[in-house]
Order: structure tokens, then sequence, then C-alpha cells
């Protein structure tokens, strides 16, 4: 069955991103879910997907199903929930990420939207471990040093279950890790050979950080530094005693609205954000704004002005 209105639709039961454009779930008649196809990273919004690895997960849905003991995936809440009013114009076809925008809201209305709370259906990639498009579960590369690695995650091992959740695909390991605590461990268990292993996998602190800039519903809520200026030639920069790599701008003539009620002059020189040394162009202080900050927070720019040390107070805007 395909939907394509996601208005009077289970959000408790159709659990998934979405700012996804495509996400297949796999269900039996009593709506208990064995697993979930699509998903995406910040790198392409479809290269986590292809005809194999469909054909893959449908082949692995079927044998879980033919099993005398099925593991469904649970649910997040058990109780229904349904979103009729999205706001903006009535369309032939509601986008998925205008559910995720009203979620956001209710967050934001509630007090609880934070920078945590936005890095939404981590990759297992944030744990070291890279998936086969192809092959659901399979294990294509392991980082070192990384949790899965300390755990003794190798490469070729298929990954069952994640988290408590049955893993047949990428998508139900996102899953799997959007249910996960922001910090402690969660279990883990694979088949390597005839093996089957099962071991806890560590969480480190800011585990679930992603890049988020690509996604839709956040469009309202990635702040905009409105900082722009020259470069400084590497010269310019040895005799303020910085390093070719860091981050260093003299601010132009025309100054933004934001930085002009921040009390930022036409010549400063924009060395960082809270005290932080960066090095990294504009573009990367730019993306690091967006990735790091909500509208509305406010972030101390450390500046340089005729040689002297200042440090200026700045409220975020879209």
């Amino acid at each position: 069955m395909r939907l394509i209105r996601i208005e009077n639709v289970d959000l408790n039961l159709f659990e998934f991103d979405y700012d996804l454009t495509f996400m297949v779930f796999f269900l039996n008649s009593e709506k208990k879910v064995y697993g979930r196809y699509g998903g995406r990273d910040s790198e392409s919004a479809d290269g986590r997907q292809s005809l194999k690895g469909l054909n893959y997960t449908m082949q692995s849905v079927l044998r879980m199903h033919e099993r005398k003991d099925k593991v469904f995936a649970p649910r997040s809440a058990e109780a229904p929930r349904f979103i009729k009013d999205i706001p903006g114009p009535r369309r032939d076809c509601l986008h998925c990420h205008q559910v995720r925008e009203v979620l956001n809201g209710e967050l934001k209305t509630a007090g609880k939207l934070s920078r945590e709370s936005i890095y939404r259906y981590p990759p297992p990639a944030n744990l070291g471990m890279e998936l086969d498009v192809d092959r659901g579960g399979a294990v294509q590369a392991v980082k070192d040093k990384s949790p899965a690695s300390a755990a003794g995650v190798k490469v070729g091992d298929i990954l069952q279950r994640l988290n408590g959740i049955p893993i047949h695909s990428f998508a139900d390991a996102q899953y799997a890790l959007d249910l996960a605590p922001k910090e402690g461990g969660i279990e883990a268990v694979w088949q390597r050979g005839d093996k089957v292993r099962t071991e806890k996998l560590r969480l480190p602190e800011g585990w679930r950080k992603t890049d988020v800039i690509w996604r839709a519903s956040m469009r309202d809520l990635l702040p905009s530094a409105r900082l722009n200026g020259l470069e400084l030639p590497d010269a310019e920069k040895k005799a303020l005693g910085l390093s070719a790599k860091q981050l260093a701008f003299r601010q132009r003539e025309s100054l933004s609205r934001q930085a002009k009620e921040a009390g930022i002059r036409a010549g400063d020189i924009t060395l960082s954000v809270d005290d932080k040394s960066f090095e990294m162009d504009q573009d990367g202080f730019r993306s690091f704004v967006q990735n790091t900050y909500l509208v509305g927070d406010r972030i101390a720019v450390n500046l340089n002005r005729n040689g002297k040390r200042e440090r200026v107070l700045m409220m975020l805007l879209t």
C-alpha cells in the first residue's frame, strides 16, 4: 500500500525520519512492525538506498515472518497519535517534513527544544559502523578507536539487534539509535559465521550530533551569523599571532542589522565565537554556527578591533 498523505496517520505506528522522501514499512495484519527500509545521511538523499538493498531487506523480513519466534520492532509509544492541523496552504501532497515542523513547534512551546533534541535518527557511523547499502545490517567498515571497534565489531559481521530493535536495514539501525539515550550504552547483537555475539556499545558524549543543515524541517530553527568579510592574508594572521589556518576575516563596510545591534563595527576582525578557536574559513564558520546553535541563541563574538581584543554578544536570527 502506498501512502502519499500524512494526515490521519498514526505517527506512533509509522515512526520514521520525516525529513525523508521515501520509507517502506513491513508490518503484519495486527499492525506490528517487522522493520523499515529507507533512510539517508547528510551526504545524499538516496545514497543509502538500492534495489538490491530493498530486496535484501524484504527477504530478511520474510524469513522473520516465517519464524515461530517472531521479533517485532517495539513502538516508542503505544497510544495512537495524529496530527491533523499542519500549517501552510493545503496541497495535493503534504510534505512529511511539515510533521517534524509541528513536532518541533510543540517542543519549543513546552520549552523542551534544544540542540540535543534536534539530532534525530543518527546513522550507525556515529558509533563507528558503516553498513552495506546492498546488504542491510552487514558491517562494511569499522572505524578505529570507535564504540563499535571497542565492542569488538568487525567487517563482515551481520547486525541482528541494536538497542532491542531487530535490524533488517540501515533504516532499522537509525530507528534503533533514535530511541537510544544520549549517554550510557546500548546492547548490540551480531552474527559472525555461525556464532552470535552480544556486547554493549558505549555512547560517548555528543554521539548523536549530525549535520542538520539539509533538513527541510530545520529551516526556521537554524541561524545565520550574518558576519561577512575578507579573509586575512597569512602575513597579517602571523602578525596577530594566528596560524595560517585559523579563522580571521575583516568585517565589510556593510553591516547586517544583527551585527550592528551587537556593536560590531566595519573593520573588526572576527576570530571566533564563545572563546573557541577555529581552523576554518568563513564557509566552515557559517556551517559551524548552523550546526551548533538555534535561532534565538546568544553567542559571544571574539574580535580584534584596532589591535585590541573585544568580546560582544550577538543574538542569532534566521
